[in-house]
């Protein structure tokens, strides 16, 4: 199946199957994120917005959110649940590895996405060095460890690839020139954060 037709068909009952992303476990894994006040956020694959609203705290009245979806059925339930934030975030609906995210961010989040990238490596470098701000850290993250994430995977047929564990993830990285650090390599949590530097 397409995996945008796969994302389209899951959008309508995703929030009530999804129990790992709770508000006190969204809030725990961006914390590893240094989000300040007046940053500029990309959440790319936002799917139905569950970071939003903690993002918005986050950055206050004076940052900005842009969230990315390609999937239509995802993309329209979270501008029904996030529209009201303060900041209001700017919803996009394209494919962010074949198409340009215009703009410039302090903060990129790639929140249970990479397994679903067709090159991540590319894209991760092609969003660092087009979109992402001097100083800035794009965060590789999900709420809990590898072994879960693959498993619900297989359980979903999805067409994604296997997530290695944190630490090997962040070596293959840094063996491709990103400089990456894994922050949380535990059941907790799993969070990938690179810098705006190369090695």
């Amino acid at each position: 199946m397409d995996e945008r037709n796969f994302f389209d068909r899951l959008s309508e009952n995703w929030d009530a199957r999804e129990h790992i992303s709770t508000p006190d476990k969204v809030r725990e894994i961006l914390a590893y994120m240094d989000i300040k006040p007046g940053a500029r956020v990309l959440d790319l694959g936002t799917g139905t917005g569950v970071l939003l609203p903690e993002i918005a705290r986050l950055v206050g009245p004076d940052g900005s959110i842009t969230a990315v979806d390609y999937s239509t059925g995802m993309l329209e339930k979270a501008i029904a649940k996030n529209s009201a934030l303060t900041p209001e975030p700017r919803f996009m609906q394209l494919d962010f590895e074949t198409e340009t995210v215009d703009g410039i961010y302090d903060n990129i989040i790639l929140y249970c996405v990479y397994p679903h990238l067709h090159t991540p490596g590319d894209t991760i470098k092609w969003l660092r060095a087009v979109n992402l701000a001097d100083g800035g850290t794009i965060t590789v993250a999900f709420p809990t460890d590898e072994r879960f994430i693959n498993n619900v995977h297989r359980e979903r047929h999805s067409d994604s690839d296997f997530l290695p564990p944190a630490a090997a993830l962040a070596e293959i990285m840094r063996d491709n020139g990103l400089d990456a650090t894994a922050v949380v390599t535990d059941s907790t949590g799993y969070v990938i954060n690179i810098s705006k530097k190369e090695i």
